[in-house]
């Protein structure tokens, strides 16, 4: 289960924060979240200090959200490795098809 809160804070960031096991099912959810939806929120910022797991398409989803320069807090170690294992992989599958 995750649950999600969405705060506007006094620096015009929109904090999304999670709590509970990050899984792809939530993903969708997740995006909703981070959609500006005409807010005035300067920036966005995720929030992962209380999530206990995540699962690949969520770790997958969370490269994009870097890839779109949101701000991501509180990143377990083991997800910023995996994210850079697989950034790395992806970009050396690249060069081998150029080859």
């Amino acid at each position: 289960m995750l649950k999600i809160v969405r705060d506007a804070e006094d620096t015009g960031t929109t904090k999304v924060s999670l709590y509970g096991r990050f899984t792809g099912e939530y993903a969708l959810e997740v995006a909703r979240a981070l959609a500006v939806n005409g807010s005035r929120a300067k920036a966005l910022t995720l929030d992962l200090m209380n999530v206990t797991f995540v699962d690949r398409v969520a770790m997958e989803f969370l490269r994009t959200v870097k890839l779109r320069k949101i701000k991501v807090e509180n990143l377990p170690s083991y997800v910023a490795r995996w994210i850079k294992q697989e950034t790395t992989n992806e970009s050396t599958n690249l060069r081998s098809l150029k080859e």
